[in-house]
């Protein structure tokens, strides 16, 4: 699918056809968004070249595999971020590619990134953001795309608190397969949410065009939310990475409990298989007139029964 946004020099916003929006973004008598959804190569192509796009640019914005990145061409900037979300014990990120020029905002994504489903429904109401230039409708995309890391972080603390909780409760533990793959869906979110933050970065400083002095305080309030995202994934790492030790901690000392018990048993028992098999093969009860020979048998194994106990206990083993 693919929207056109326009505002003309009336102020009015407008919603054109694509090749509408771009041509007057290049004769620079009306500022543009345009945003292409899951559309193939040859759709954003044609628009892309009457903006006189670089071709480099054309071939990496349709290609899904961008770290987040930014490039200047002067009179334009090329934008790679990427949005989150957190679907079962791994995050889905959506690749956003985009276009920055003083005319025109160029977003190219797979999906329905909540980030430019916001812009889409807010732009009717506050035109304004096009119409100051595309740049503020740019930091409210990234704005809004930061934001939606934040459920993110919290639905991530509480599953870190419930496993260690449930580290420390019999019924419900969890299996190593559960705090592994919680750890590396933090991994795979650090992995670009350290380069997107050093992009972000870039955009505060004096070193494009595109961006005006009076928008890069915003944009630093928005870089300021992201490293702290980064901050606590990177305290998500660490803490998962415990996790797993104290798991397989736990995991070897319940097992070396239950070794214990059964060796207990059976040194316990061993001193009564002695006792019994001896005395089944060379006592006769029947010559010293025992008529309940169950009786002697039961109170020697349990006399050797508690000796054996008091000594394991006197020794500290148990």
């Amino acid at each position: 699918m693919i929207r056109a946004w326009m505002i003309g020099a009336d102020g009015v916003l407008q919603s054109p056809t694509p090749d509408e929006a771009a041509a007057a973004a290049a004769e620079g008598t009306a500022r543009i968004w345009i945003d292409f959804a899951d559309e193939p190569e040859h759709c954003a192509d044609q628009v892309l070249t009457r903006l006189d796009i670089h071709p480099l640019v054309r071939e990496d914005m349709v290609v899904q595999i961008n770290r987040p990145k930014v490039d200047n061409y002067g009179s334009y900037l090329y934008l790679v971020m990427h949005a989150a979300s957190w679907d079962g014990d791994r995050p889905v990120l959506h690749e956003i590619d985009i276009l920055l020029a003083d005319r025109f905002l160029i977003t190219y994504h797979d999906g329905s990134p909540h980030a430019l489903q916001a812009a889409h429904d807010i732009l009717p109401r506050r035109p304004e953001l096009l119409r100051d230039g595309p740049v503020h409708l740019l930091h409210f995309v990234l704005d809004t795309l930061v934001d939606g890391y934040l459920p993110i972080m919290d639905d991530v603390t509480e599953r870190l608190d419930h496993l260690e909780e449930d580290l420390f409760t019999a019924r419900h533990q969890p299996s190593s397969r559960s705090v592994l793959m919680l750890k590396r869906g933090l991994s795979a979110m650090r992995r670009v949410v350290g380069p997107q933050r050093d992009t972000l970065l870039a955009l505060t400083r004096d070193e494009f065009q595109a961006i005006p002095a009076e928008i890069r305080p915003y944009l630093r309030d928005v870089y300021d939310r992201l490293a702290r995202i980064s901050d606590l994934l990177d305290s998500f790492r660490d803490e998962g990475a415990s996790l797993l030790e104290l798991h397989t901690a736990l995991s070897a000392n319940r097992l070396n409990e239950v070794i214990k018990r059964l060796t207990v048993i059976a040194t316990i028992g061993l001193p009564l298989t002695i006792v019994t098999s001896w005395y089944g093969m060379n006592f006769d009860f029947a010559e010293y007139h025992f008529h309940h020979p169950w009786l002697y048998a039961a109170a020697i194994s349990s006399v050797v029964a508690a000796l054996t106990w008091w000594l394991l206990k006197r020794s500290k083993w148990l």
